[in-house]
């Protein structure tokens, strides 16, 4: 493939909708995704147990009067319409019990949802394909997090996850989120191995090598390793997938560091170290120890000239980010315990104040006051118009002196 081909590719990639992932009522949208320095400090919320109860508590209901619906006969009207407009909550619900680790429940939801998807596909052809594959997508979530989280992983999840996500891209080849998800479980399950003495750079889920640093690093390099849109796929997975994954995050330290993103590349590699330190370990097979893997994964940065200043800025970063989910988390347990929950509660998080409040509620922008024009900007814009005006008088006057009058009648 030539390189516009691939850049064209990659473009292609990006411009089209995105079915995998995780999809439940609270996913952001692209404008609603943390900058890559509040991915990287962890400035944004981790909800708690008490809040994915509630909403399962609050989803009974509807979920049980789904359940009288018979898929053993063809549907009423009435059904379809009530399947069509319900298929979302169980995603709301299987995305609760997945982050409550009830995978195996989880799991039973989604193939339910999936059999209802199919038994209106007939007449509600565009609804059930979507939600066909928001259930497949949470699906390998699901999936791939029992696998991440057991002490005995069972290499049948990310082998089913792996064709699930091959089914996507068979139907829609530009998938962008199945195909990074893809990435993800391939090289989990092809399980990486360090050998010393091979590549520089350490072994990465992006399969960079040391030669992939050759060459100007801008968006450009990203395109020409075909890693466009690699690193918002990584800020959406570690802040709402909700890993705090030392490979993550030094796949993220490489993608900013190709593209020439050198300071954020370095607040990465600041933050793996951190995660290091607190016993957080690479599943690269063969991982040195602590001092040694942050060595190794500091290649890709050089000298690291400027890491004292990147330090102190990392460090404030962190400690605002600790300060800001320590607020949003007591206002949030504190209203659950009150009986509130933002399912419910549009204006929920509108009492909630903090100095510097960051990004707004995942999937939700908090409502924002009407703009207020100053008293200065205002009379200096006016002041500005009349200077204009001014201007524009004087020179019609200068002109008009400059032309000759037209001649008179008894002249002609």
């Amino acid at each position: 493939m030539t390189p516009r081909l691939a850049l064209l590719s990659c473009l292609l990639w990006l411009a089209c909708p995105l079915c995998a992932g995780v999809w439940d009522r609270d996913r952001p949208d692209d404008q609603s995704l943390p900058s890559v320095l509040d991915t990287i400090s962890g400035r944004y919320d981790v909800l708690p147990a008490g809040y994915y109860r509630a909403r399962l508590d609050r989803l009974q209901p509807a979920l049980t009067e789904l359940r009288a619906v018979s898929l053993d006969q063809p549907l009423t009207s009435e059904q379809m319409d009530l399947v069509a407009d319900r298929l979302p909550i169980i995603d709301d619900a299987a995305v609760a019990r997945m982050r409550l680790g009830e995978y195996g429940d989880a799991i039973i939801l989604l193939d339910w949802k999936s059999r209802l998807a199919d038994a209106i596909r007939a007449e509600r052809t565009a609804t059930a394909k979507l939600h066909a594959y928001r259930a497949a997508a949470n699906k390998v979530a699901c999936l791939r997090e029992r696998w991440l989280n057991s002490d005995n992983p069972d290499p049948a999840d990310l082998r089913q996850a792996a064709e699930l996500l091959n089914a996507a891209l068979k139907d829609d080849p530009f998938n962008a989120d199945a195909r990074w998800a893809l990435l993800e479980i391939e090289w989990l399950r092809r399980g990486a191995r360090y050998e010393p003495g091979a590549d520089t750079v350490f072994p990465n889920m992006l399969g960079l090598k040391d030669a992939s640093f050759s060459g100007e690093r801008n968006e450009a390099a990203l395109a020409r390793n075909n890693l466009s849109g690699c690193i918002q796929n990584l800020q959406r997975r570690m802040s709402y997938g909700g890993a705090i994954d030392v490979d993550l995050m030094y796949s993220l330290s490489l993608a900013l560091t190709l593209s020439g993103r050198n300071e954020e590349a370095t607040i990465a590699w600041l933050r793996l170290c951190d995660l290091l330190d607190d016993g957080v370990r690479s599943r690269v097979a063969g991982a040195p120890a602590t001092k040694g893997l942050k060595q190794l994964m500091s290649v890709h940065l050089g000298k690291l000239g400027e890491r004292d200043a990147a330090e102190q800025v990392y460090r404030e970063l962190r400690d605002k980010a600790e300060n800001w989910r320590e607020s949003r988390l007591k206002y949030l347990n504190t209203n659950l315990d009150a009986g509130k929950h933002p399912d419910t509660s549009p204006a929920f998080w509108s009492s909630w104040s903090l100095a510097d409040k960051g990004p707004p509620q995942p999937g939700r922008p908090e409502d924002m006051a009407d703009p207020v024009v100053s008293t200065t900007l205002l009379v200096g814009g006016i002041g500005g118009l009349l200077v204009v005006l001014l201007l524009l008088l004087g020179f019609s006057v200068f002109l008009g002196r400059r032309t000759a009058p037209p001649p008179k009648l008894d002249e002609l």
